[in-house]
């Protein structure tokens, strides 16, 4: 296990600091980041709201339930993106999270936050459908009392635990490298997306500034092909998605990186960064400015 700090901007000129952590048993890791996270929110706010990606992260959820002293009642799942299919189609995000890990624990289902799939048609559905499910979910998230979904300082909402994959491209939720859908600025929490670069274009997406509203973000990256979009996210100036997503207090709960040693293998040089050899110093990654080598 390796740790690191970095320091990069945020897009506002706010330097922002990292935790990486560099594991041989990456779902185990994330596992105890969200018990953590859990157990905190739990006796800070009476709830824990937490929202999910899909894509190859879902294969790492099963771990999540094995996790010991879970109030599973406590909890409120929403996803930080959707593909507008219905909820049995083999593109569904939930349709992953669902056989990998929700249908394992005990999650009231009224509080497992799934897309509406009547809104939903088929994978080539005209731009509205995209349209219709992102109100729809908005709505739903905005009904749900602060207490459960905590809202920042702007009225976003400020999810508890964030767990981000990016794409080898750097993208996260359904926030794609150069879309005008980075550069929103409504107040929207969730937005539509017709043209997504990868299939089905329609989508609904957490947009940029609810991403960044959220107590803390996890991101975490497997593999060779997730190398180079790490590499670009630790190079300053970085404009990447996943370099652009920082959580509401970077400085007190800087964005953590769980990544494999395929996925870290193109970090920048050690003098870029600062590297703690053990757990017990990981506490200080955390609260230790980078290096300026």
């Amino acid at each position: 296990l390796c740790w690191c700090a970095r320091m990069a901007s945020t897009g506002e000129g706010r330097p922002v600091k990292s935790v990486v952590e560099v594991c041989a048993l990456p779902a185990q890791r994330v596992a105890a980041h969200v018990q953590q996270a859990q157990t905190k929110a739990i006796a800070d706010h009476g709830y824990f709201s937490l929202a999910i990606a899909g894509g190859s992260l879902v294969k790492m959820l099963g771990a999540m339930k094995d996790m010991p002293d879970v109030s599973w009642d406590k909890w409120y799942v929403a996803w930080v993106d959707e593909r507008c299919v219905p909820h049995d189609h083999d593109e569904s995000n939930y349709k992953g999270a669902k056989e990998a890990w929700l249908s394992k624990v005990d999650i009231p289902a009224a509080q497992i936050l799934a897309i509406d799939e009547s809104l939903c048609g088929p994978v080539d559905a005209d731009a509205e459908v995209s349209v219709k499910c992102a109100d729809e979910y908005e709505t739903r998230l905005r009904s749900l009392k602060e207490e459960v979904l905590p809202r920042g300082a702007d009225g976003q909402p400020s999810f508890d635990l964030l767990l981000l994959g990016f794409g080898p491209d750097g993208h996260i939720c359904s926030l794609f490298p150069g879309h005008p859908l980075l550069e929103d600025a409504s107040g929207r929490w969730v937005l539509p997306i017709s043209d997504s670069p990868k299939p089905p274009p329609n989508r609904i997406t957490l947009s940029l500034p609810a991403v960044n509203a959220a107590n803390q973000i996890l991101l975490v990256g497997l593999g060779d092909g997730k190398k180079e979009a790490v590499q670009s996210a630790f190079t300053p100036g970085c404009k990447l998605p996943c370099a652009l997503a920082h959580g509401a207090d970077p400085a007190g709960h800087p964005p953590i990186w769980v990544l494999d040693e395929a996925a870290a293998a193109s970090l920048p040089p050690e003098k870029e960064r600062i590297i703690f050899g053990s757990a017990a110093a990981a506490t200080a990654a955390a609260a230790v400015g980078p290096s300026s080598a």
